[in-house]
């Protein structure tokens, strides 16, 4: 969905959730809108490894490497995501 249908749709989950008082599990990688409508969020690994669950405030301030890796999307940390490739100059026959 684009940013728009997306920010819809989570709004929507939250007031129908208030209405009616129940539960909804939504599963994405939107970790701000995600932030934005839940009272509770796990965040799973791989193999469904539970890393981090609590409030969102709770796991914005986690110090847990992981955690904070995912939630802020950095490509460096514990999760390994750099893959061994030749440089550019290769790619391009530049090299000897």
């Amino acid at each position: 969905m684009d940013l728009i249908s997306i920010g819809v749709t989570a709004q929507l989950i939250r007031r129908l959730n208030d209405a009616i008082g129940t539960t909804s599990l939504v599963v994405s990688h939107d970790v701000a809108q995600c932030m934005a409508i839940s009272d509770c969020v796990v965040l799973l690994a791989r193999r469904g490894r539970a890393v981090a669950q609590g409030a969102p405030a709770e796991l914005m301030a986690s110090v847990d490497p992981e955690t904070r890796q995912f939630l802020r999307g950095e490509p460096d940390g514990p999760v390994r995501f750099h893959c061994p490739a030749p440089g550019l100059a290769s790619d391009f026959g530049l090299t000897a």
